[in-house]
């Protein structure tokens, strides 16, 4: 019965540790460097308190399975609130061989910021178009562009600042 009671503490104890951990490292990137110690401190006081559980009562297995899944739970919902919690900045290229216009004028439509100029690849000259917007905003950028054309391809940037210009939320049209 005890372990019946501690089989979900493991498990939510791990997702909150894990997703902790994920913040954390996204803070020590950003350079936000009280946030990401205050952060450190909670989520080892959590994982040292979960491992002690677990390792005294390592035959149990549904625990085992209780801290692997919280882990892999975890890393999901860090990543999940780092997005959210993001004011990050990201360039976005975009290449389409054959539909960047349209790509272009439905980006606009939706509210994004595109730039485009012509570049040379491989097979000859291709049209760049380039987005800056919160990274917050990648999921649907993603999804509004490969909806128009599944084989563009993307790479995306973060950036340190912005001046000036117009992007998805990140200043109002005028």
């Amino acid at each position: 019965m005890d372990m019946l009671i501690w089989i979900p503490i493991i498990f939510i104890g791990r997702v909150i540790d894990v997703g902790l951990g994920t913040i954390r490292f996204n803070m020590i990137i950003r350079r936000r460097k009280l946030f990401a110690s205050a952060i450190g401190f909670v989520e080892v006081t959590i994982f040292i308190a979960i491992i002690a559980r677990v390792v005294q009562d390592i035959n149990n297995f549904y625990g085992i399975l209780a801290y692997g899944a919280g882990f892999a739970a975890g890393t999901l919902v860090g990543i999940k609130l780092s997005e959210k919690l993001s004011k990050d900045l990201v360039s976005t290229n975009i290449i389409s061989k054959k539909h960047s216009v349209e790509i272009e004028a439905m980006l606009r439509d939706e509210g994004f910021g595109a730039t485009c100029y012509q570049g040379t690849g491989k097979e000859g000259g291709v049209r760049i178009i380039n987005v800056i917007c919160r990274e917050a905003k990648l999921s649907k950028l993603s999804k509004l562009v490969f909806k128009v054309d599944p084989g563009a391809f993307m790479v995306n940037h973060t950036l340190e600042g912005l001046r000036g210009g117009y992007g998805n939320g990140i200043k109002e049209k005028k």
